[in-house]
């Protein structure tokens, strides 16, 4: 009967408990390798999708305001040259009414 109850003991007591959290933690484990990393991968590929698109429209943004900049000192010079042009004859030849 002694026997008997030892092994009672053991199945109902902390043995039985280390079995259970076991079970439970792998159960946990295969849940979240089966569902929870796939969804996660899912989620940052998508992710990383959204950044490379944005990476490549804000290449072509800064290829634009680069011509828009390059073209805005090239109009720059050419009103500079005429003002210069025109301050050059005012001051040489200077009517006076």
């Amino acid at each position: 009967m002694e026997a008997d109850m030892s092994v009672v003991s053991l199945l109902t007591g902390p043995f039985s408990s280390l079995l259970l959290l076991a079970g439970m933690g792998l159960g946990a484990v295969k849940f979240f390798s089966g569902t929870v990393v796939p969804a996660v991968s899912r989620w940052v590929d998508a992710h990383l999708k959204q950044v490379d698109s944005l990476i490549v429209e804000h290449g072509k943004d800064r290829d634009a305001w680069l011509d828009q900049i390059s073209e805005c000192r090239q109009q720059h010079k050419r009103i500079e040259d005429t003002l210069s042009g025109i301050h050059k004859i005012l001051t040489e030849k200077p009517t006076v009414h």
